[in-house]
């Protein structure tokens, strides 16, 4: 069992170095790589893209996201897009008062429909413009950052960018934020270096109107729960090129306690168990999900071959192994970014990478059961229900 041990742990800090160093090769490339590999060789007008924001209050950031999206990209058009039982977000929209952007309000989704996904369907028939884009309510793109990704459209049919979540304030805030800072450009950006993009980062992507109308628009994933995936999956199945471009753009969900924190982590798992479980390649059950599950099997290993004192020193080393990876992932996020994370973020993304299995399983417990923010959703076979 030390044998074990030993091999795993070696297997886990080889995997993990294998990544970060497939991942800061990818990102630090300058010039064109090639489709799939999402670089543009220059800018468009972002006076050519409409930006669809679908809109569900409930986070106290959604205003100041807006607002900075708005100044911006000035030049671009906004539909924010609201039910019309959201009293919160058609105030937040109001006072924005913005003249690059207009609030359209819709009916709550119905049963069998997306409610990010409905949104979208009803605002599509006002696109007048070349290019349309989807970007979330809690997603900031950088000034000039909307014009770059449309530049990408040069080798690609659909481009999406790298999320980086804001710390924020508040403990279950900052471990949101480690959780996906501790993976997203580890993950992405390897597999757009070993042609294995097979879905998008929902959060914001960029295509041109024709091509989506092309393919019936939103109204074909109308139904689907995981609708990023499915976006992609539509493009992919119709020979289109899906782009992982190397834009950074910023995420900012405020966490309110423990509840929220485990049910936006349940819904995620629950995102991604239905991806892998129509994606089992190498990269997807053996870099990703083998590096996810390593450290607590190195526990238990260690609890095995030692009893207490083998648990402590498996402790010692997942930490150091951990630690490793949080340090060097910080480092290349401050590359790509500009900017470092506190220290502090370091024992909370070790923290959430020991959480991962936990949230894994939680996928299997009612899997057609989740919560959106302030709807509950329920999954009857393939079909979208509310609680």
């Amino acid at each position: 069992m030390i044998l074990l041990f030993v091999l795993l742990a070696m297997l886990y800090a080889l995997g993990m170095a294998l990544r970060l160093a497939i991942a800061g090769r990818w990102l630090a490339q300058p010039g064109p790589a090639g489709p799939g590999s999402g670089s543009g060789s220059g800018t468009a007008d972002e006076g050519s893209v409409t930006v669809l924001v679908p809109i569900l209050s409930g986070d106290p950031a959604l205003k100041a996201c807006l607002a900075a999206n708005l100044a911006n990209a000035p030049r671009a058009r906004f539909l924010l897009l609201i039910d019309e039982d959201d009293a919160e977000a058609r105030a937040i929209t109001t006072r924005l008062a913005a003249p690059n952007a207009t609030a359209l309000s819709g009916p709550t989704p119905a049963p069998g429909e997306n409610p990010k996904v409905a949104k979208l369907a009803r605002a599509l028939p006002r696109v007048t413009t070349a290019h349309v884009a989807v970007l979330d309510d809690d997603t900031v793109l950088p000034p000039g950052a909307l014009g770059r990704t449309l530049g990408h459209l040069e080798t690609g049919d659909l481009v999406t960018g790298l999320p980086v979540y804001a710390p924020g304030e508040g403990l279950f805030t900052r471990l949101l934020a480690a959780f996906v800072n501790g993976s997203v450009l580890i993950t992405y950006p390897v597999g757009a270096a070993l042609g294995q993009s097979r879905t998008l980062n929902g959060m914001f992507y960029v295509t041109r109107s024709a091509d989506l109308r092309s393919l019936g628009g939103f109204e074909a994933i109308r139904g689907s729960l995981t609708d990023d995936y499915a976006m992609a999956r539509l493009y992919l199945d119709a020979g289109l090129r899906l782009v992982q471009s190397r834009i950074i753009h910023q995420v900012q969900t405020t966490v309110t306690g423990p509840g929220h924190y485990l049910s936006i982590m349940r819904r995620w798992m629950i995102f991604a168990r239905a991806y892998l479980r129509e994606n089992r390649t190498l990269f997807t059950l053996g870099l990703i999900g083998g590096t996810a599950l390593a450290p607590p099997l190195l526990l238990l290993l260690g609890l095995g071959a030692g009893g207490p004192v083998g648990l402590i020193a498996g402790l010692v080393v997942v930490s150091l192994l951990l630690g490793a990876k949080a340090h060097a992932l910080r480092r290349l996020r401050g590359k790509v970014t500009g900017q470092e994370d506190p220290p502090g973020q370091i024992p909370l993304e070790m923290l959430a990478d020991l959480l991962l299995p936990f949230h894994m399983l939680t996928a299997l417990v009612r899997p057609g059961r989740l919560r959106w923010r302030t709807r509950r959703i329920v999954m009857e076979g393939d079909r979208i229900t509310y609680d």
